[in-house]
């Protein structure tokens, strides 16, 4: 580019590219070639080329329209760009830290505590037989506790309804002794 730019100024053509390619020592036949599979049509002046339309698709994509900018696992990285902001932001995407974060983290005083479920060791953590039991046990508690609530409700429901046959007798008896002293008079 800088012998482009030195040699041919403004206007670039075919000899100025391939004294460019020479000085280089880059052949310029196949970079000719990639640029015919880029484009979809001969006219360069106006057909779509599929490397510069993927890039901007890209651009589009992950936000990056300024330059500079940092795409981090499919993200752009919002902030100073600077190279510790960058490592501090790699590293804390990272499950388990290589010694370049741990390092990094001791230089700038970050604490960083490793997690105890990636460190602990099998012993200290729960066996299959444990939860099995667990679960058997929490089922039988449930089990428990829903036989206890239906007796509950059967208890209160035939409470219920001796109050309410009481009522009715109590009713009817008042009824019938109404009728039993409408006859006599």
């Amino acid at each position: 580019m800088k012998y482009v730019h030195q040699q041919c100024f403004s206007y670039i053509d075919d000899l100025c590219s391939k004294r460019a390619h020479d000085e280089i020592e880059e052949d310029y036949e196949e970079t000719m070639k990639c640029l015919d599979q880029g484009f979809w049509d001969k006219d360069y002046n106006t057909a779509e080329n599929s490397v510069l339309k993927l890039n901007a698709a890209r651009w589009k994509e992950y936000g990056t329209l300024y330059w500079p900018s940092v795409t981090i696992n499919q993200v752009t990285y919002r902030g100073d760009i600077t190279a510790e902001n960058i490592l501090e932001v790699i590293c804390a995407g990272l499950a388990s830290k290589p010694d370049v974060c741990l390092n990094f983290y001791k230089e700038e005083h970050i604490v960083y505590k490793k997690p105890s479920f990636l460190t602990a060791n099998r012993e200290q953590m729960a066996s299959v037989e444990v939860l099995v039991v667990s679960v058997v046990v929490l089922i039988l508690v449930n089990v428990i506790l829903i036989y206890c609530y239906r007796k509950c409700q059967k208890r209160e429901m035939e409470d219920n309804l001796g109050n309410e046959v009481s009522n009715a007798v109590s009713h009817y008896i008042a009824v019938s002794e109404q009728n039993n002293t409408d006859t006599k008079i």
